[in-house]
């Protein structure tokens, strides 16, 4: 009766809403018992105390200046790679010299760890520019990828209605190369933004270039701040959940107006 009551008086979205809330509110508690049994805030401050860190970082001019730092590095070294990652896969599927030569060195890309590049980056590159390096290298193999096995996935029949029917080389990209390619490369542009994002973080770990959020991490631990620390890392995890919804609106609208 009861459960009958609940369902009727939320819809589906409020009762994903709750849902989600309810998990959140599980892991806070499993935090604050964790935090209250080692009671050694250096180790693991309580929620609450990394709540209030974060709330007086808030009101700094610095806290959004740094975050606008991070953020504008990752834009730039994602959208970067999503373009180089376009245009050299279509000078993949076009030319098989091309693809004989990229596909080895951007498995070589994926194989590597991060940390190797970041500090190879750092003895070509000033600190500010070794996080874009680092995020645009993390988004060009996998939306490339994502781009040059959708094109070989194209029905031939299509490609030969399109020649039989005198499209032309533009008319043949718009109706059945784009429309192919689009979906896997929009799903694939969603995963390369966590990696991104976390590989420019971890860049300016490394680097210490200035207004990074990346730096005032490090600068935490050196300090032994560990609330401010996880209030950073709390702020990252925000940033990276409000980036990924406004990206997935933006995929969303992409292929509504695509379809029309």
């Amino acid at each position: 009766m009861i459960s009958t009551m609940f369902t009727k008086s939320f819809g589906p979205r409020a009762k994903v809403l709750l849902s989600r809330a309810g998990v959140l509110v599980f892991y806070l508690l499993l935090w604050s018992i964790a935090a209250r049994v080692i009671d050694q805030p250096l180790l693991l401050p309580a929620p609450h105390a990394v709540l209030k860190k974060l709330l007086e970082l808030l009101p700094q001019a610095a806290f959004y200046q740094t975050v606008l730092g991070t953020l504008t590095r990752t834009l730039l070294s994602y959208l970067l790679g999503i373009a180089a990652a376009v245009l050299l896969g279509a000078l993949s599927c076009r030319f098989a010299a091309a693809e004989l030569l990229i596909s080895p060195l951007l498995s070589t890309i994926r194989a590597t760890p991060v940390t190797s590049f970041i500090v190879i980056a750092l003895v070509w590159l000033s600190s500010p520019r070794v996080p874009v390096l680092t995020g645009f290298l993390m988004t060009l193999p996998v939306v490339y990828a994502a781009l040059v096995q959708a094109v070989r996935a194209i029905d031939p029949k299509l490609l030969e209605m399109a020649r039989l029917y005198a499209f032309g080389p533009a008319k043949t990209l718009r109706h059945i190369y784009i429309p192919a390619a689009l979906p896997a490369v929009v799903s694939s542009c969603l995963a390369a933004i966590g990696l991104c994002w976390k590989a420019v973080v971890a860049a300016e770990v490394i680097g210490v270039p200035k207004l990074a959020v990346g730096s005032r991490i490090y600068e935490a631990k050196i300090y032994l701040e560990t609330d401010s620390l996880l209030a950073w890392t709390l702020t990252i995890i925000l940033l990276s959940v409000l980036l990924e919804a406004a990206l997935k609106k933006a995929a969303a609208r992409i292929t509504e107006v695509r379809h029309d």
